[in-house]
């Protein structure tokens, strides 16, 4: 069992505290410290970015297990830890120097002490010529060296990541300060929650990218990311899975998300929204209730956008209905159905759309599209259950009819239930998002609006049809 923690972190991890529970991506963090630990010995440069989610037990692993297990190896390393304040970077510095100290530790690396002269909270050395520094952002670092520098959450909150000069002070303090400490190439993990699409880890990729193109050089930065939920599949998950789930399940997440979707995307997801470029913002959306359609009269609008291909990330299908007041400006986005679904599913959704409000189904005139409303047609047939599938063309590029919704938003008309948060997050993120077809499909109501569908006559009888008398 000693061998074993001594040749892996995650061993050592478990040896030393029967209290922190391990899961698959602490193996991956723990594999790629082992790595990085590898290349500085060896002299050879390393640059890791990992981000995660807050209490996921990455201070644990980086700041103060992984380099305590260095020193047990390589009792000669000089580490130097940064984090956003003195007072945190002290409590790593204590803890680490605790860790070192114990019976466990010593069982272990015997023959490894701290020097009795040397072994301050923030700034400690072994009786092996090993060190640890750790310092806030802006600290003095004069005079030290390091062959591995630790970054741990270099920011410290929203308020400081919004901040243009905050920002660029963490930026100077990394570039001016701690990269000249390196020995050598030397090793560097930058280990944190994404706050900002300009913090550290954003500009650090940046920079390297703009010396690369200029044909200077620059560092090769390896990326390890950690969403809450997965976005695709992963070698150990699949999309939609949580990364803990016995401590951060979906029902967890989801209130997480309801609380706030800047804090959803960029501390839990790594995919931060750019607030002061945003073309849609969080004050724009309005909200209702069941109560809010009583007594009142509605034109519902169906709009489809199926998936218009397959691959490791297709698009997604949707099918969004959209209840119009016929005497007042009011939208309400009533109900959407989505996700990866066979056009079977999504022909479900369709007739369930429309038996459900007696609404009229646009579908985009393009030719997958029309192939679906081909199949609409068919199951009509078969099943006697007839009623328009109208052709949309479009009238505008995607961005441009996504942008066309902004009007309704300034005007406060436009309404959502609070369920539909992944909806809002693609128009927070727009026009950067990863996915649109949710946006897209309640763009699409616009041009149902210019779409000639008949009489007015036709059109009430059609609205009221799947409302009264309905629950809701």
């Amino acid at each position: 069992m000693q061998t074993a923690a001594k040749n892996s972190l995650l061993s050592y991890i478990e040896i030393l505290d029967k209290k922190f529970e391990t899961v698959w991506f602490h193996e991956v963090m723990a594999k790629k410290m082992e790595e990085a630990l590898r290349k500085s010995v060896t002299g050879e440069k390393g640059r890791y970015i990992i981000t995660i989610p807050p209490r996921h037990g990455k201070t644990q692993m980086s700041a103060i297990y992984f380099p305590s297990w260095a020193l047990g190896k390589y009792p000669e390393l000089q580490f130097i830890l940064s984090t956003y304040g003195a007072e945190l970077s002290e409590k790593s510095g204590m803890k680490t120097r605790d860790v070192i100290a114990s019976e466990g530790y010593q069982a272990l690396f015997p023959g490894i002490e701290l020097r009795p002269d040397q072994k301050a909270k923030a700034k400690w050395q072994t009786n092996k010529g090993g060190a640890y520094t750790a310092v806030g952002i802006g600290g003095a670092v004069t005079g030290m060296g390091a062959n591995i520098i630790l970054i741990d959450d270099p920011h410290k909150d929203r308020a400081e990541a919004e901040s243009a000069l905050m920002r660029e002070n963490v930026w100077e303090y990394y570039k001016d300060t701690l990269y000249s400490r390196l020995e050598g190439s030397g090793v560097i993990i930058l280990i944190m929650q994404r706050w900002h699409t300009d913090d550290l880890v954003g500009r650090v990729l940046e920079f390297s990218k703009m010396q690369k193109e200029a044909g200077e050089h620059y560092d090769e930065w390896e990326v390890i990311n950690f969403p809450a939920i997965a976005n695709e599949d992963e070698p150990y998950r699949k999309k939609g899975q949580p990364l803990w789930p016995s401590k951060f399940g979906l029902d967890v997440l989801a209130n997480i998300k309801s609380q706030g979707l800047y804090k959803w995307a960029s501390q839990y997801q790594q995919d931060p929204i750019m607030a002061e470029n945003q073309e849609f913002k969080e004050s724009m959306f309005q909200y209702f209730t069941e109560a809010d359609l009583v007594n009142k009269r509605f034109r519902y609008t169906t709009t489809v956008d199926p998936a218009g291909y397959e691959g490791n990330d297709p698009d997604e299908n949707v099918v969004l209905t959209v209840a119009k007041e016929i005497d007042g400006d009011n939208w309400y986005v009533v109900e959407i159905d989505h996700g990866v679904f066979d056009p079977g599913k999504t022909i479900d959704a369709v007739f369930k759309h429309h038996d459900k409000y007696g609404s009229e189904v646009y579908v985009e005139s393009v030719a997958y599209q029309k192939t679906l409303k081909w199949h609409i047609e068919e199951r009509q047939k078969k099943e006697h259950n007839y009623f328009y599938i109208r052709e949309l063309k479009s009238r505008s590029a995607k961005e441009e009819r996504i942008r066309g919704l902004i009007p309704l938003f300034n005007r406060g008309v436009l309404h959502f239930r609070n369920i539909h948060k992944d909806l809002e997050l693609q128009l927070l993120q727009f026009p950067r998002s990863k996915k649109d077809d949710q946006m897209d499909a309640l763009a699409m109501q616009l041009d149902a609006v210019h779409t000639t569908i008949g009489s007015r006559a036709k059109q009430t009888r059609s609205s009221f049809k799947g409302y009264f008398g309905k629950k809701r």
